[in-house]
């Protein structure tokens, strides 16, 4: 079948950083589903898109024009209630008939398959649509389905549900020469796209090369051609300086979503701020005029930095200077908190935490200090702290709120108590901890290096996690307003963390948080119910992250739910040597015979605590019973030497030596036997069996 260019851009105005990949591969999804719905298939190497601030652009050198024919069976009544006894069509069958557009006459009686019944059957055939007709029917109501976190509306009238996350100024639809016609929020579509905003013109789009057309209006369609553009401009203008740019990937992804023709350059600000702390400098740049900082030859931070403006000017010098107007005011505010911030030390700030709210409802950000402060003098010694330095770090470390530098940057807190208390003479350990104790601030951040910093996230994130499910604000698919998730997934990564092992449960971890609760001015029980609640929800998180931590969702499932409660990082270092034994011919044997016993053990009314070996009928289960006692004596042994990592492979190694004696047992036995007691002593040596297995993991849930 012939084929030809499908194109289709949104032309609107700019939207924030982050949403214009999604809307594009979003659109993308949705007119390849719409076209696969209707039959028509289009190589997955075929499709082009891109996405600026103001276009998301969907492209295709392969849509056919026209719909294949097809051939469309219908099914009627049955027989039975088609026809009457004389063999004569009922008014149902009539109607049916009718209904469909065709006569009696065209159906014929045809069984489904099951040979049960037959039914009212016609094929008709159906000739192939346009294409352009089936896009312009559907993508008013695919625009008006794009997920976006916010819609806008902005015209009055018939328009006015037409909404959009930014108010749509341009369409262009083609399939061919041929305009997909619809409307949308008052715009019809065509087929004139418009360049850059100030460089670029009106004209009509590039049917065939559409990225080519753009790029010659001044527009880098492509996200992923700016982020490559700005990193490579950016080392050019490093190597003619002898600098080197600052790394920061999330800083060029959102510069790259925010312009469509980027030009870096480079501009420079006072050199008398260098006073200041490197990471201030650089969280004043990025979050206040998204620039880059750099460092000269010897790896100091250097008062140039890299702007990235949005078009190519006559003038670079002027961008340039408009640019370190801004950076130096920013700058210049900073310096001013800075040399005015230690004339009260971090001590004597605490005091102030008691008119700082945490939240409306959960007391102070002083009541939370109080129980972050007990929990990890209580807990020091199972995450590995020092008592005293974790203690007074958890003092301290919400003193650097009411610092005017981190009212002025909150995104410096945490970092800027660790330099105010470096001033203020505090022992290294401590202000490390203090500047350690927001990691990690996401799924890829890295963990604290300090194991007293690593009490304080954790007493801070399961403090929050139970403080807000008290409250009754538990994250829904849609919305996490107060970042629940992410503080789970922190406290997971703590807890789960191998190289520094916290040597408590999670349930252990929630308890002592609870218990915190009671300390405070405002009393606040934490209920049975909210603890579990809690637990659920960081196990649901656990189970998600599962990849991203070094083991499978599966192997992880069956080792929280083992019989034993175990720290989480001994959690995860059975999950990750479950996800060999699942893999392997004996851990699926063994996890399918988990599951037989599982869900006739889950059936039986009652089970037998104790094994009578009298009971015995079959050598199957006296060679099971053999091979359970070994197996029992291996593991115990295999647990209880060395170092427990290097314990699990040998336990799972005899519990894979009953492979043999399971299958064996379920061909030769009948459980359930008729007669009683030798029915209960069969469940009850199926019990022990799990109950060996339940040690280490719920296999059956590999």
């Amino acid at each position: 079948m012939k084929t030809q260019p499908l194109l289709i851009e949104i032309g609107i105005e700019e939207i924030p950083a982050g949403l214009a990949e999604k809307l594009q591969n979003n659109l993308v999804t949705a007119v390849d589903r719409l076209l696969k719905a209707n039959g028509i298939e289009l190589n997955s190497d075929s499709w082009t898109h891109a996405c600026t601030p103001r276009r998301i652009l969907v492209h295709s050198n392969d849509c056919p024009a026209k719909q294949p024919d097809r051939d469309e069976t219908i099914w009627g009544p049955p027989e039975k209630v088609a026809f009457d006894a004389d063999g004569k069509p009922t008014r149902a069958a009539e109607g049916f008939a009718k209904k469909s557009g065709l006569s009696i006459d065209d159906f014929s009686l045809e069984d489904k398959g099951d040979g049960k019944a037959r039914y009212m059957q016609a094929v008709v055939h159906k000739a192939g649509r346009d294409v352009t007709d089936i896009l312009g029917e559907a993508l008013p109501d695919i625009l008006r389905k794009l997920p976006s976190p916010k819609q806008m509306k902005w015209n009055d009238g018939e328009t006015r549900d037409d909404a959009f996350i930014r108010p749509v100024r341009w369409i262009v639809a083609r399939l061919g020469d041929a305009v997909i016609p619809f409307s949308y929020a008052g715009v019809s579509s065509g087929i004139e796209s418009r360049g850059h905003r100030i460089s670029g013109s009106v004209g009509e789009l590039d049917l065939n090369d559409p990225i080519t057309w753009l790029a010659e209006q001044k527009v880098m369609a492509k996200r992923e051609d700016r982020i490559n553009h700005i990193n490579n401009a950016m080392q050019t203008l490093c190597q003619t300086e002898g600098l080197k740019v600052v790394a920061d990937d999330e800083l060029v992804e959102e510069v790259a979503d925010l312009t469509e023709w980027p030009v870096p350059l480079l501009a420079e600000f006072g050199s008398d701020y260098l006073r200041l702390p490197e990471e201030a400098i650089r969280i004043t740049l990025k979050a206040h005029q998204r620039c880059f900082v750099t460092h000269d030859s010897a790896g100091n931070i250097s008062n140039k930095f890299i702007a990235v403006a949005n078009i190519e000017s006559k003038d670079v010098s002027k961008v340039a200077e408009g640019n370190a107007r801004v950076v130096n005011a920013r700058l210049a505010d900073a310096a001013f908190y800075f040399d005015r911030d230690p004339s009260e030390t971090l001590d004597a700030r605490v005091e102030k935490l008691n008119s700082v709210t945490f939240q409306e409802g959960l007391g102070m950000v002083g009541d939370q200090v109080r129980r972050m402060r007990s929990f990890v003098l209580d807990s020091a010694k199972a995450i590995g702290a020092d008592a005293d330095a974790a203690q007074r770090a958890a003092y301290l470390c919400k003193s650097d709120l009411t610092t005017g530098l981190v009212y002025e940057f909150p995104e410096l807190q945490g970092y800027m108590g660790g330099v105010y208390a470096r001033m203020n003479g505090e022992p290294e350990v401590v202000a490390q901890a203090i500047a350690e104790h927001y990691q990690p601030a996401g799924a890829e951040d890295d963990l604290p290096d300090s194991p007293e910093a690593r009490a304080i996230a954790i007493a801070e994130r399961i403090d929050k996690l139970l403080g807000y499910f008290h409250l009754g604000r538990i994250p829904t698919a849609s919305a996490d307003p107060f970042g629940l998730r992410r503080a789970a997934i922190g406290l997971i990564r703590l807890l789960a963390d191998t190289t520094q092992p916290v040597e408590m449960t999670l349930d252990q971890v929630i308890n002592e948080a609870a218990k915190q609760w009671n300390q405070q001015r405002v009393t606040i029980a934490i209920q049975d119910e909210t603890k579990q609640q809690v637990r659920a929800f960081i196990i649901e998180r656990l189970l998600g992250q599962s990849d991203a931590l070094g083991f499978s969702k599966t192997s992880m499932d069956a080792a929280v739910n083992s019989s034993e409660t175990r720290p989480l990082y001994r959690e995860a270092l059975i999950a990750r040597h479950l996800m060999g034994f699942e893999s392997s011919e004996e851990g699926q044997a063994i996890a399918a015979a988990n599951k037989r016993i599982a869900n006739i053990l889950k059936k039986a009314k009652s089970v037998p605590s104790v094994v009578e070996t009298a009971l015995f009928s079959e050598a199957a289960e006296q060679a099971l019973f053999d091979a359970l006692l070994e197996a029992e004596a291996g593991f115990s042994g295999a647990v209880s030497s060395g170092p427990f990592e290097a314990s699990i492979s040998p336990a799972l190694a005899e519990l894979a030596k009953l492979r043999g004696p399971v299958d064996q047992f379920f061909d030769d036995v009948m459980v359930m036997a008729e007669d009683e007691k030798v029915r209960g002593n069969r469940l009850a040596l199926l019990s022990r069996l799990r109950t060996l297995f339940l040690n280490l993991a719920d296999i059956s849930r590999l």
